[in-house]
C-alpha cells in the first residue's frame, strides 16, 4: 500500500478527520475493527465512563497496575500537546512510527468509509495495545458510552465514576438520560463499578445492571475517609482496611476517584491478577495525569495551577480544591471554553476567586467567543479580552508578584495552549 510519506502526514490526515464531526454509533468502528483484525479481542481491559473523574481513575490503576509488574495500556483523551498522549503502555506514548505504518495500512478503508477522528483514535489504541501485548488495557470512553466507539471492547470491568450534566445537546437533559448513555457500557453479566453517583442517575445504572444481569458494586461514602487531610486517605470496604494511602492529585474529589481506583483493582485481583497493598501504595503516591489541579511552582515566579475542569461539576471541584489548599486567597485567572458550556453556572462558581480575568479566545473554530463569556461576569470584576492564552499568561506572570497564584482553567485547549508555551512564559 502506498505510504502516507512520514508521521507528519499520518497526523495531518488523522487530525483532519475531525471535519467529519462526532457520529455516534458502533457500525463503523466494527467494520474498521474487522479488516484490522479484531485487536480488542487480544487484550485484558478496563472499560471507563462518567462525566468527570474518568481520566483521574484511569491513570490511578494505571499506575497502580504499573507498579504490580503489568504491562499496561492506556487510552485517554482528548490530549493537551502531543496527539499521542493518548495512547500509552507503561506510561510511553505511542511511537511516531507506528502511527505513520498504521494509516499507510488502513488509509484506504478509513477514506472510503468516512472514518471519523475519534474512530481511527480507537482503532489505533486497540491495534497498539494488541501489538504490544498488554496484560491490561484502561480505556476511557470519547463521549457517553453507548454508541460510542471504545463500546467495542469486551472489558473484564465496566467503571462509571460519576455523572453530572455535560454534553446534554448530545447525551441528553436531564441525569437519567445521561446515566442511560453510561449505562450503554454495561455488558451482559460482565462486573460493574460505580462511583458516588445522585439517586437518579443511580436508579438507571441498577435498572440496566439487573437488566443485563451485570454484578453491579458501587463505592459508598463510608468506603473510605480523608479526615480533612489533603491528599491522603483510609480505604475499608466490606471489612478491608488499607490506612494512610496517599494520592498525588490534589482535591477532595480525587479522594473519590482514587478510592474507586483501589475498589478496581480489589476487583481485577478476583479475576486472576495479583496486586499487592505496596503496589497500591506506590501508584497512588506515583500517579500523573497532567492538567488536573497542577501545581507549578518555581522560585521567583508566581505559582501557576493548570486545571481543565470545564463543565459545572468540574469547576465546582477545582474552586473547592483551590480553597483547600489557598485558604482566603483568590487567584488571576486565565480563562477560554469551547462551545456548548454552561457557562453562567462556570463563571458564578469562578468568579469569587478570582481577582482579576483573562478570558481568551482558543485556537480552535470551536472556541466560544470571549465577549459572550465576559457577559456573565459582575461589573466588580476585573475583566480583560485577549487574543491567546499564552499572551494572558505572559501578561499576568509579568503583572505578579512570587506569592501570587494565576489560575489556567477550562477547555483542554485553554490548558494544552499554555503547556505548549509554558517554557517560554515562566
Amino acid at each position: 500500500m502506498k505510504s502516507t510519506g512520514g508521521y507528519k502526514e499520518a497526523l495531518d490526515f488523522i487530525l483532519a478527520r475531525e471535519h467529519f464531526g462526532i457520529k455516534l454509533g458502533l457500525h463503523n468502528i466494527t467494520a474498521f475493527l474487522e479488516a484490522a483484525g479484531r485487536p480488542q479481542d487480544n487484550f485484558a481491559s478496563v472499560h471507563i465512563a462518567g462525566t468527570n473523574g474518568k481520566g483521574s481513575t484511569a491513570a490511578a490503576i494505571d499506575a497502580i497496575m504499573r507498579q504490580a509488574g503489568y504491562r499496561v495500556g492506556i487510552f485517554t483523551s482528548p490530549h493537551l500537546v502531543d496527539f499521542r498522549e493518548r495512547f500509552r503502555v507503561n506510561g510511553r506514548c505511542m511511537s511516531r512510527d507506528y502511527i505513520t505504518k498504521f494509516i499507510a495500512r488502513h488509509r484506504s478503508i478509513i477514506e472510503e468509509h468516512r472514518i471519523t477522528f475519534f474512530e481511527v483514535c480507537t482503532a489505533l489504541a486497540f491495534s497498539y495495545f494488541a501489538a504490544r501485548k498488554v496484560d491490561l488495557a484502561v480505556v476511557e470512553v470519547g463521549l457517553g458510552g453507548r454508541l460510542d466507539a471504545t463500546n467495542t471492547l469486551s472489558p473484564l470491568l465496566s467503571i462509571i465514576t460519576d455523572i453530572s450534566l455535560d454534553h446534554t445537546n448530545i447525551l441528553g437533559e436531564t441525569l437519567r438520560k445521561i446515566a442511560y448513555e453510561k449505562a450503554g457500557i454495561i455488558k451482559e453479566r460482565t462486573p460493574v463499578l460505580t462511583g458516588l453517583l445522585p439517586p437518579e442517575a443511580r436508579k438507571e445504572i441498577i435498572r440496566v445492571s439487573r437488566n443485563r444481569k451485570a454484578p453491579l458494586t458501587r463505592l459508598l461514602r463510608g468506603d473510605f475517609s480523608s479526615n480533612g487531610i489533603p491528599f491522603k486517605f483510609d480505604f475499608h470496604p466490606d471489612g478491608l482496611t488499607i490506612q494512610n494511602l496517599r494520592f498525588a492529585l490534589p482535591g477532595k474529589h480525587q479522594i473519590g476517584n482514587a478510592a474507586l481506583a483501589v475498589r478496581a483493582v480489589n476487583m481485577l485481583v478476583q479475576d486472576g491478577f495479583r496486586v499487592s497493598q505496596k503496589a497500591i501504595r506506590s501508584g497512588l503516591k506515583t500517579t500523573v495525569w497532567p492538567g488536573r489541579f497542577e501545581i507549578i511552582r518555581k522560585k521567583g515566579r508566581p505559582t501557576v495551577i493548570l486545571d481543565v475542569g470545564h463543565n459545572p461539576a468540574g469547576v465546582r471541584a477545582t474552586v473547592a480544591c483551590f480553597r483547600e489548599l489557598f485558604p482566603g486567597r483568590r487567584a488571576d485567572v486565565v480563562m477560554g471554553f469551547v462551545r456548548h458550556k454552561s457557562l453562567r453556572d462556570i463563571v458564578a462558581t469562578l468568579e469569587p476567586i478570582a481577582r482579576r480575568v483573562e478570558i481568551a479566545s482558543l485556537e480552535t473554530e470551536r472556541s466560544t467567543d470571549p465577549h459572550e463569556i465576559a457577559s456573565h461576569f459582575s461589573d466588580d470584576t476585573n475583566v480583560t479580552i485577549s487574543s491567546s492564552v499564552a499572551a494572558s499568561a505572559r501578561k499576568l506572570v509579568g503583572l505578579a508578584h512570587d506569592d501570587d497564584i494565576i489560575l489556567i482553567c477550562g477547555s483542554h485547549y485553554a490548558v494544552g495552549e499554555f503547556m505548549a508555551r509554558q517554557k517560554r512564559i515562566l
